[in-house]
């Protein structure tokens, strides 16, 4: 669904007091909700996998249709399309659950750093906002998240193929000419 902003004076002057502007964002918006809450239970893009291809396309259709209706400023087709999707969503949740599928479980790694802020380490982007919703105030990361920021530092990857057992530790930059302890 293409995202949709409240109208107000500095981003967009014109659309203040745009009935329809105001309609599409109040429909969205509640849409948002929905879908989020849906997110953080089944895990992103989860849902429609666990229900039949009929059911799945039908919802992939339905969102088609909103961001249509958006693209075209079609304030009353945008409300009855994400009125649309949120019965979409609501017979998603439904017949998941009746053909035994669970909600997301998250598996989670915590580690406090030297600061005492908490980390959590999460398999992917589904597990992180379900354990951000839990979990208020913690830094998550999902495993690709770590491999990108290993990547940004490429003598790390280079490092721990060739040294498997290595430790990368934290060090000063003005201790890089110390000693060796062999």
């Amino acid at each position: 669904m293409r995202r949709t902003r409240r109208p107000d004076e500095l981003t967009s002057p014109d659309l203040v007091g745009s009935e329809t502007a105001e309609m599409i964002y109040a429909a969205t918006r509640s849409l948002d909700r929905v879908a989020v809450g849906m997110e953080e239970t089944w895990g992103v893009d989860r849902l429609p996998t666990l229900v039949g291809v009929e059911m799945a396309s039908r919802f992939g259709q339905a969102k088609a249709k909103l961001d249509a209706a958006i693209a075209a400023d079609d304030g009353p087709e945008v409300v009855r399309r994400a009125a649309v999707l949120e019965r979409g969503w609501a017979a998603m949740d439904e017949a998941a659950r009746r053909a035994g599928h669970k909600p997301i479980e998250v598996a989670a790694w915590v580690w406090h750093a030297d600061d005492g802020t908490p980390h959590a380490f999460v398999r992917d982007v589904a597990e992180a906002r379900a354990y951000a919703a839990q979990s208020p105030g913690v830094a998550v990361w999902t495993m690709a998240e770590i491999q990108r920021v290993a990547a940004a530092f490429k003598v790390g990857a280079a490092i721990k193929t060739t040294f498997p057992a290595a430790e990368i530790v934290d060090r000063p930059a003005d201790n890089l000419n110390d000693e060796i302890s062999w």
